[in-house]
């Protein structure tokens, strides 16, 4: 790909680019704003979309924006401010100062009935089942956790262990603390949603990335033609809209008993989603040259071991990769997550009670939910993203 000469084709290009990720983030923010908003302000007439305060608070809410968005650049670049030349330092101060007089005239053209005062208390009913004023000792108590596992996580080369065992244990802890909080507050049924998601998304991964990788190196190393079947008959599998399935895995659950349980749930999205990882990681093991495992061999390793110790932490990246869309894959599955259970709900089937009525009131709740189960993603998407970008480039070595 060549990098257009003229400017203004870029300038064009860049543009298109920009109005592209405002159409693409519109839906969200505006589920935030409207999540932030009591009835009465969701429903009006005329759109209030401005909280109260950024326009009490204009000058300083736009230098921090604009200060946000200038570390996100740096950040996104790979740039260190003491790496940063006097040029470019007058080149982010004209973009700081661009950032903030837009913003100052965006608020300035703001009418006071667009304008609405932000609650959380959509979130807080929500996700608790009483008041949360007895709570701060906890909420401390997890935001240290939370900044432990930060540290651990960036500094986890340091550390003097494998880096796949530092993500594992700290996911363990995640789960864990999720898992056992419900002892120490009184949530809301909407939590009991969010464990039934992180137990299906963890049991789905777990076994369909150990099967994937398995499944994907013997079709990355066999190419008879058992495999070019294996391959397009799992490609076709998948191609089968989600209805196909539903009469036959619903026959089976009520034949083996197995109905509303995690197994089940568990086992139909590994084998729904299976075909998508063995394409994806296969993609990724025939990245990987022959040599390295013969090499391993070689040494005394047999071919498991050679499978273990040097072709998985090569091809880590990928695995990474597919981890994460088949971990979307499964969070975010609506269709068999409601027929095939009726206690066990996820939470798109928990968000659906606030979606499917006429109640205008349901609005904002509805809303909040949709965002308090899209932040996760985001975090384990922004925590990953190294591993993601490098899977998505095809591997760690190019054969």
């Amino acid at each position: 790909m060549h990098r257009a000469k003229r400017s203004y084709v870029r300038f064009l290009i860049h543009l298109a680019l920009i109005v592209w990720v405002i159409y693409s983030v519109t839906p969200f923010v505006m589920s935030i704003i409207t999540s932030l908003q009591i009835t009465r302000d969701a429903t009006a007439r005329q759109p209030r979309f401005v909280p109260a305060f950024l326009v009490e608070n204009s000058l300083l809410v736009a230098v921090i924006i604009g200060v946000i968005i200038i570390a996100l650049f740096l950040f996104m670049r790979g740039r260190e401010i003491s790496a940063t030349t006097p040029g470019q330092f007058a080149g982010l101060g004209l973009a700081l100062v661009v950032i903030v007089g837009g913003f100052l005239l965006l608020i300035r053209g703001v009418d006071e009935r667009q304008t609405f005062i932000p609650t959380g208390a959509n979130y807080l009913s929500l996700w608790f089942s009483s008041s949360t004023a007895d709570f701060t000792p906890i909420a401390v108590m997890a935001l240290i956790l939370i900044a432990v596992l930060v540290v651990a996580g960036a500094g986890a080369m340091r550390l003097g262990v494998a880096r796949s065992s530092v993500y594992l244990t700290i996911a363990a802890v995640i789960v864990s603390f999720i898992a056992f909080l419900p002892n120490l507050i009184p949530f809301a049924e909407f939590y009991s949603f969010f464990l039934n998601s992180v137990i299906v998304t963890a049991g789905t991964v777990a076994i369909s990335i150990s099967i994937g990788c398995l499944a994907g190196y013997a079709l990355a190393r066999y190419t008879g033609f058992a495999s070019i079947v294996l391959l397009f008959g799992a490609l076709a599998f998948r191609a089968l809209p989600r209805l196909a399935f539903i009469l036959p895995y619903y026959f089976f659950a009520q034949l083996s008993g197995l109905y509303d349980t995690y197994f089940l749930l568990i086992i139909t999205l590994v084998a729904i989603n299976q075909p998508f990882t063995i394409w994806m990681l296969r993609s990724f093991f025939m990245e990987i040259p022959h040599e390295l495992e013969e090499a391993a061999m070689i040494d005394g390793c047999n071919r498991l071991t050679a499978f273990l110790r040097v072709i998985l932490p090569i091809a880590w990246p990928g695995i990474i990769t597919t981890s994460l869309f088949t971990l979307l894959l499964a969070y975010n599955e609506f269709l068999l997550a409601r027929l095939l259970t009726s206690t066990l709900w996820t939470l798109p089937v928990g968000i659906s009670r606030f979606t499917s009525g006429e109640d205008i009131r349901l609005l904002p709740l509805a809303n909040a939910s949709a965002v308090s189960i899209t932040i996760p993603i985001i975090f384990i998407i922004i925590f990953f993203q190294r591993n993601l970008i490098k899977g998505l480039a095809g591997g760690a070595i190019k054969g």
